[in-house]
């Protein structure tokens, strides 16, 4: 049956290399090709206009609406100045007030059958009279508070428990995120859907420039302290002498720069300096080269709504050594070794293992290989549409 979805991308930068953003893009792409019988209506902000247009052109079954001051220039001139007033007492809810009024608007005029959020917020929130569905990736407020100002926790916390009890469906993107949201919000369990994430799509016939060491262990993560990088530089300290050639490359943005800095001075007290590279930001394209010729992707986060980065290693044969806790044992299952959170002897040991045992490691890229086949956007997208379905 013919539907009129919108998707929110109000809350969604192209500039964020965060795995919600891979999700998103992913996802919509599998999405608006596999349900060509409904009619998607793309809610945007100026500073993501282009890049959506952009990347969704080819799908005739895509249709957009700009929230825009410039817009407004022309249609609205009194909501310009709302907006505009907004903006410089820098009043978020009033803003989001306005923004809501125009959004109920649009969805009433075109008959929205219901709205989807795949970042994570309804955001405007109070939407009347149309059914949402809201995916949410992680609380990790809830389990790491310290990592957010406090004017952003509180946010946070009502921006998610708002989610959790005003959704119609919630698509939760692991078991452990599905549990975190039933045990701190209450809510129904048959509310919520698990729909796993799948590795980045590989750029075809796309050549790296990015210059590597010979031998190096692989980290991307953003840097937040829950990452937990620094066990990874002190690994690498009691690794130096038995493996004087390995190196450790990170990938990912700076979430936090005095932690950065800290780790980067670890690394000049244990004489590292010339061993651990960050290398920051990767374009998407670059990161199959990266994956391809790591020894091994170590993954110490100490918490993961799911870990995009441990399917991507399957798809790309690199071995995997991951902390158990949080949503990576699930995703994991019996195709990586798994080392206790923080634990720098087990973990030192296990990387010691994938590099002197090649028939481990050869063991490991095959069971890879079949847990990748597991995780696809095809998939996602197809169990996405279900949901929707099932709702209206």
């Amino acid at each position: 049956m013919r539907k009129n979805i919108a998707v929110s991308l109000l809350s969604v930068s192209p500039e964020s290399a965060t795995g919600s953003f891979v999700y998103i893009k992913n996802l919509l792409d599998s999405l608006f090709a596999l349900d060509t019988d409904s009619f998607y209506f793309l809610i945007l902000d100026n500073a993501n206009r282009t890049y959506f247009i952009n990347r969704f052109k080819d799908y005739p079954n895509v249709k957009y609406y700009t929230v825009s001051i410039r817009r407004d220039l022309l249609l609205n001139p009194i909501r310009v100045l709302l907006k505009l007033w907004a903006r410089v007492k820098k009043d978020y809810r009033r803003r989001e007030s306005i923004t809501r009024g125009e959004a109920q608007y649009f969805l009433g005029k075109n008959k929205i059958d219901m709205v989807f959020f795949p970042s994570g917020t309804i955001y405007p929130a109070g939407l009347k009279n149309v059914k949402m569905v809201t995916t949410v990736f992680d609380l990790q407020h809830e389990y790491f508070p310290n990592n957010f100002s406090s004017a952003y926790l509180a946010r946070r916390k009502t921006d998610s428990a708002y989610a959790a009890n005003n959704s119609d469906r919630i698509i939760a993107i692991s078991e452990f995120t599905k549990r975190s949201i039933v045990e701190k919000y209450g809510i129904n369990p048959d509310k919520a859907t698990v729909i796993y994430l799948a590795p980045q799509k590989e750029t075809a016939n796309h050549f790296s420039s990015l210059s590597l060491p010979d031998n190096f262990i692989f980290y991307p993560a953003a840097i937040w302290p829950h990452k937990n990088h620094r066990i990874l530089i002190e690994a690498m300290h009691v690794l130096r002498l038995k493996f004087p050639d390995l190196h450790l490359v990170f990938t990912g943005v700076i979430k936090n720069k005095k932690l950065k800095e800290e780790l980067h001075t670890l690394a000049v007290v244990y004489g590292l300096t010339d061993r651990v590279h960050f290398l920051g930001f990767v374009l998407d394209k670059d990161m199959p080269s990266i994956y391809k010729q790591a020894k091994a992707l170590v993954y110490p986060s100490s918490f993961e709504g799911f870990g995009i980065p441990l399917v991507e290693a399957f798809k790309f044969g690199t071995p995997v050594i991951a902390a158990d806790n949080s949503s990576i044992g699930e995703v994991v299952g019996d195709a990586g070794i798994l080392f206790e959170t923080g634990d720098l002897e087990m973990l030192t040991k296990n990387i010691e293992r994938i590099l002197s045992d090649d028939l481990l490691r050869d063991d490991l890229i095959k069971r890879g290989t079949e847990r990748a086949k597991d995780f696809s956007w095809d998939a996602s997208a197809r169990k996405t549409l279900d949901v929707f379905n099932n709702l209206c």
